[in-house]
């Protein structure tokens, strides 16, 4: 298993090694905005599942006291960048049903 660093390297500026829009202006500017702070929160929330599998999105971001709306996009940028992998589920801040994280 390679390390983040090593998975993320030279990477261009694109989803997943930076935060991603789907249309129009504000939302690509909203992307542009966070990015600068999406890696670390990215490193942080790799770090804490490493040391703490099998916790939602939910969780990890209440361990790391941050927004969900701002963990939640880097689990799934992790996610696509094939660093971590669901271990079953788990429910999230509302009661529905979440996967649950560990590292690859």
């Amino acid at each position: 298993m390679g390390s983040m660093k090593d998975k993320l390297g030279d990477t261009p500026y694109v989803f997943p090694s930076a935060p991603g829009w789907k249309e129009g202006e504000t939302s690509r500017e909203a992307a542009e905005e966070v990015a600068g702070g999406a890696e670390a929160q990215r490193r942080r929330a790799f770090a804490y599942i490493r040391e703490n599998p099998g916790h939602t999105a939910d969780e990890i971001a209440a361990a790391l006291r941050e927004s969900v709306l701002t963990i939640r996009p880097r689990i799934s940028e992790l996610r696509k960048m094939q660093l971590i992998t669901n271990e079953g589920r788990g429910r999230n801040r509302s009661g529905k049903a979440a996967h649950c994280w560990r590292v690859r």
